[in-house]
């Protein structure tokens, strides 16, 4: 207890012939015969027949659309993501909560989510028994346990640092549903917002440890490519000192309550490392999160800087991700002060709003799928030659064609590129990966059957 506080793109298909454009290219014959093809929606698309990433280069002989047997929506991989969600008390404070209602809704709600599988825990769930270093401490030490101290008509009540063992929303696919419709998990993420508030007890509880452990169990189930949790919190963790097995945590005043953050590195870490099932850790600020001790209002912060436990937990939960520009190599340790540039979504800094949140979510959304596509099934009998692949991406309604990029050194941050994964799929990469992740309605479409414009 803190006493006192103690995605995925819209990726829309055209089938049908596309137009080669002029340029270098890689050489090779096309297919024969021309059909659409399309993957399962909210999945891959598995390459069949012969592949090969030999290349090279000579000029372009198409022109118009002839050479273009048949263009496929890109698809990414399916993904479920779940958001850890303080509910503590602190939460009714500055505009927190009705922030993050509206956040939460108004991210999901969007398009670009509909492949997404959704879910939600909040933390605290419920009231548990104290721990007896608290009746200890408000007991003056006169009891040795929380049973004394009720013998002795002692009142301790309880504290808010329970957590269930299952979601509160249940994981499942958005589809088109949307939260105004009468049923889908979306109904229900805003039926949970709308129905709960945050607790207004003074222990201000946050077992934000364990709320992570349920939600990343609750992922494990998912049979899914990829998993993602997004806390969004605005303080420490508490509530300690009721872990069961017991984990040690820094000293509240009564209790070893604080969370070392240490060990929620390595939890953070264990999980997106695992052999079989990872998951991608993604964390949000809210304001409060910038404390380094002390107190607020009536309320007690963490005895360290929250900026930087929080921006290591980002590091750990999804380094290929966070901000080139952070403070990525900053390592946590009790005295140390605030990076000089978070990892993390640091949003407690400032005005607070809504919009702030929600492009927050959705920025999560674009970084967590990534920028690499399958290529599409081939008509029956055929392959697919990938010296014949091209790639375009639509934003607001224009389309580009993305070039091939012909050095496996340029990482194309000015202008855009893609290439092959050592699995065959191809990568957006550099400036093409940053303007998708960010981009809501984005469509990849990879067209077959023209020579590769290359970089």
């Amino acid at each position: 207890m803190r006493h006192s506080k103690l995605g995925l793109f819209a990726l829309v298909g055209i089938v049908g012939a596309l137009g080669c454009k002029a340029g270098k290219s890689s050489g090779s014959t096309g297919l024969n015969g021309g059909a659409s093809a399309t993957g399962t929606p909210g999945g891959t698309m598995a390459t069949t027949g012969t592949f090969s990433t030999g290349s090279g280069t000579g000029p372009s002989t198409s022109s118009g659309n002839s050479c273009a047997k048949f263009t496929a929506q890109g698809k990414q991989a399916t993904v479920a993501m779940l958001f850890v969600l303080a509910r503590n008390a602190s939460m009714s404070t500055s505009g927190k909560w009705p922030a993050a209602q509206q956040a939460i809704v108004a991210a999901i709600d969007q398009d670009a989510f509909n492949s997404l599988s959704l879910g939600l825990v909040s933390f605290p769930q419920s009231y548990v028994n104290p721990p007896d270093c608290l009746c200890k401490a408000e007991s003056l030490s006169i009891c040795s346990t929380c049973a004394d101290c009720t013998a002795q008509q002692i009142t301790i009540p309880q504290v808010s640092c329970g957590i269930g063992g299952l979601p509160e929303v249940a994981i499942n696919v958005a589809g088109t549903m949307k939260s105004n419709d009468s049923s889908g998990v979306r109904h229900e993420v805003y039926q949970f917002l709308t129905s709960h508030q945050p607790d207004n007890d003074a222990n201000n509880g946050a077992p934000i440890y364990d709320a992570m452990v349920a939600g990343y169990d609750a992922l494990k189930l998912q049979n899914t490519d990829k998993r993602v949790l997004i806390l969004i919190s605005d303080g420490g963790f508490s509530c300690t000192s009721l872990s069961s097995p017991n984990r040690p945590g820094y000293f509240d005043g009564a209790c070893n309550d604080w969370e070392y953050p240490d060990t929620v590195n390595a939890l953070i870490t264990q999980q997106r490392t695992d052999a079989t099932k990872p998951t991608n850790t993604f964390i949000v600020g809210l304001p409060g999160s910038n404390t380094n001790g002390g107190m607020t209002g009536s309320w007690a912060n963490a005895p360290y800087s929250m900026r930087l436990a929080l921006s290591t937990y980002a590091v750990s939960g999804s380094p290929t991700t966070v901000d080139p520009t952070c403070s990525s190599t900053a390592m946590f340790t009790k005295p140390g002060s605030d990076p000089a540039k978070p990892c993390h979504i640091d949003l407690s800094a400032g005005a607070f709003d809504a919009s702030k949140l929600a492009d927050a979510i959705n920025a999560i959304r674009g970084q967590a799928l990534g920028c690499i596509f399958a290529l599409p099934d081939p008509p029956p009998g055929q392959t697919i030659d990938p010296n014949q692949v091209n790639v375009q991406v639509t934003q607001s309604g224009m389309t580009t064609t993305v070039p091939r990029r012909s050095n496996p050194t340029d990482m194309c941050l000015n202008d855009g590129c893609w290439d092959y994964t050592t699995d065959g799929k191809v990568e957006l990469i550099g400036k093409a990966c940053s303007d998708n992740t960010t981009g809501v309605t984005t469509k990849v479409d990879i067209e077959v059957g023209c020579m590769t414009i290359i970089k």
